[in-house]
């Protein structure tokens, strides 16, 4: 699902930072071998660069996508792109969100136990 030149984006409410860095987190075991991310798991990703990764928390529910992502990487592409997809509402309101660069994601199932909501993917560059 690597794409260059594509970001895909998750929304999503969480308690804290803490919480939302929690659900991020790759962890290894004694071998050194990585156990997935409840996010990796919730979406059934298998491995993306975590340096293409952007996730943000705020305090307050965000209803407006350009308020959501503003200051984000390539935010003059970003926003418009997920505004042209999306809509400039979210209904459901929201505090969190996760960017991956260079990754076009292909939801395979719908999961409505997932904490976060898939919103789409767009060409950035």
């Amino acid at each position: 699902m690597e794409r260059d030149g594509y970001v895909s984006l998750w929304t999503g409410t969480f308690k804290t930072n803490a919480d939302l860095q929690q659900y991020l987190l790759i962890s290894y075991n004694e071998d050194g071998d990585a156990v997935p991310s409840e996010f990796e798991k919730d979406v059934q990703i298998d491995y993306y660069d975590e340096d293409f990764m952007e996730a943000e928390f705020f305090e307050e529910t965000i209803n407006h996508l350009a308020a959501l992502l503003e200051g984000c990487s390539y935010d003059d592409a970003v926003i418009p792109g997920f505004t042209e997809l999306q809509g400039e509402t979210l209904t459901d309101g929201v505090n969190s969100f996760i960017l991956l660069y260079d990754f076009q994601y292909r939801e395979k199932q719908p999961n409505v136990l997932n904490r976060v909501k898939y919103r789409g993917s767009i060409r950035y560059k």
